[in-house]
């Protein structure tokens, strides 16, 4: 694969177009399923978040080599393409009005741990637990696993350089990838190493010539200074060094096809220990997470006021008399051998004495799944507001701004609430700035759309102001993609412009994903059900 220069620019952008079911009849030599039946383009135009949009055909390759026939003859008709995993993802990069491409059932493939180098080789379509409990199986973790993990795909979480709760300690999913195996824009296909030593020429060039034109550093042009992001390309990774697998990571699909990964994998944990603290003022939540990264913790994650009132926290004999009155909890957590783990805790707890707050520590196996059963029971209850005519709305519900703002984020968001006559459950990773507003839309309200509008642009405006970004692990998707030059310097989404039209010249990789296509509207396909 080698990026044009001076390419046609972005077709798609330019001229909208949108092949017909009937104009997309099966490319040939392709192997695997093309429909184009009216359940199968239902079946493929809505993911876990609130935006449906109908492709105009199915493909479902065989493999990898079947992923290259497909996306060759795409290159050669002109079809836009919008590569699919387990769905999971939530501001609709994974549905599209173009050829959808469904990665699962072909590419879910496991390999053997490697004990040797720590790694694991598996397919695109692979599911994270399912690998996580492969790994698990040799004494390995592969710590980035989101609370989706029983639904997403390793593709996905690539795509997306999603996180989960540990990320505090172990990072996002960029931090555990050997290498990617991926099929370009043009159907050709290569192996991408980590690190900028083993980076391809054409990347290592590419690299030098965005630098060039930046001058500079992306921390001079603006570059939020967050602990996670996942909007926009990963130049900050990327340059100067020319490290195409970083490039990759949370591309959404827009600049090739991830078709395999190796990833990185670590010892399992002797021991972990957990602690609840309820905090009575949003002001602590910075102060708690410098209480984590003292603690060297594994977590450090955060519970709205409607969240705790949503569980009965306040009336729950375990955990009441740290969640009564809290405005917040926050769950801390640490791991490693019994010692690292004791002095953890004894950090932690000697924080929580100080800040005269309540806790509450489990060290066993029952009292921590426990305590994190109010994290994962926060998707069910929020499902639960939709038998009341709301709906949990995810539109503003990966903001990452710097964790000392996260107290005026939490506040600015209320406010925005408030005005719009509704509420919202709040949860998150506290201790990345990485936070979930999940608006509770009454579907009853003839200006919900307005309402909604309203809402995720005054968001913009707040996160613009707290330098942060719309994404901190879901990606920007086509929702988010709108906003690109509200939360980016005009150098940097110049930079990021060249990065699509060099690497995917006719832009026909998920197009309208992290930069928009003329005049979309970030709310299409919102309630399209």
């Amino acid at each position: 694969m080698r990026p044009r220069r001076g390419g046609p620019g972005l077709k798609v952008a330019a001229t909208g177009q949108r092949a017909s079911a009937a104009s997309l009849a099966r490319p040939p030599a392709f192997r695997g399923s093309f429909r184009a039946a009216p359940a199968t383009l239902a079946a493929h135009s809505v993911s876990a978040g609130p935006f449906s949009i109908r492709p105009t055909a199915v493909a479902v390759p065989s493999d990898a080599e079947d992923v290259q026939t497909l996306i060759t003859w795409a290159a050669r008709q002109g079809t836009p393409v919008v590569p699919r995993g387990g769905a999971s993802g939530l501001p609709a990069g994974n549905v599209g009005a173009w050829l959808a491409v469904d990665l699962v059932p072909g590419l879910g493939e496991i390999g053997n741990v490697d004990l040797t180098t720590g790694t694991l080789r598996c397919g695109a379509g692979a599911g994270a637990a399912t690998v996580a409990r492969v790994a698990s199986r040799a004494g390995l973790a592969f710590p980035p696993l989101p609370s989706s993990a029983e639904r997403c795909t390793i593709g996905g979480m690539v795509a997306n350089n999603a996180a989960g709760a540990r990320s505090f300690r172990h990072g996002a999913t960029r931090e555990w990838l050997a290498a990617l195996d991926v099929v370009w824009p043009d159907g050709s296909r290569s192996s991408i190493e980590a690190g900028p030593d083993t980076a391809p020429t054409w990347s290592r060039e590419l690299a030098a010539d965005l630098s060039a034109r930046l001058g500079g550093t992306v921390q001079d042009h603006g570059w939020p200074r967050v602990r996670k992001n996942s909007s926009g390309y990963a130049l900050d990774r990327f340059l100067p060094g020319g490290d195409a697998l970083q490039l990759m990571v949370g591309s959404e699909g827009t600049l090739g096809i991830v078709v395999g990964a190796t990833l990185r994998l670590t010892p399992q944990p002797e021991e972990r220990g957990v602690l609840l603290v309820g905090l009575p003022f949003l002001d602590s939540i910075p102060s708690a997470s410098s209480a984590a990264a003292e603690a060297n913790a594994s977590a450090c994650e955060l519970f709205g006021r409607r969240l705790l009132d949503m569980a009965g926290l306040a009336v729950d004999p375990l955990v009441r008399d740290a969640a009564q009155g809290a405005a917040a909890v926050v769950l801390l957590e640490v791991e490693g051998d019994p010692g690292q783990v004791e002095s953890g805790l004894a950090i932690l707890k000697r924080w929580a004495d100080e800040e005269g707050v309540g806790s509450v520590a489990a060290t066993d196996e029952e009292g921590q799944e426990r305590l994190w059963k109010i994290r994962h029971a926060a998707s069910p209850l929020i499902a639960r507001t939709a038998e009341r005519g709301r709906r949990s709305t995810q539109f503003i519900e990966d903001s990452v701004v710097p964790v000392a703002a996260v107290p005026n984020y939490l506040r600015g968001v209320s406010d925005i609430l408030e005005r719009a006559g509704t509420e919202a459950v709040i949860f998150g990773h506290a201790g990345d700035g990485n936070i979930h507003v999940n608006p509770l839309m009454d579907l009853r309200a003839l200006d919900r759309r307005t309402r909604v509008r309203t809402i995720l642009e005054e968001t913009v405006a707040l996160v613009v102001g707290l330098g942060g970004t719309l994404s901190g692990e879901h990606g920007d998707g086509r929702v988010r993609a709108p906003f690109v030059d509200r939360i980016w310097s005009p150098e940097l989404v110049s930079v990021f412009r060249e990065v699509k039209e060099r690497l995917d010249p006719d832009g026909l990789m998920n197009p309208g994903v992290i930069l928009p296509l003329p005049g979309q509207d970030p709310l299409e396909g919102l309630w399209a059900d």
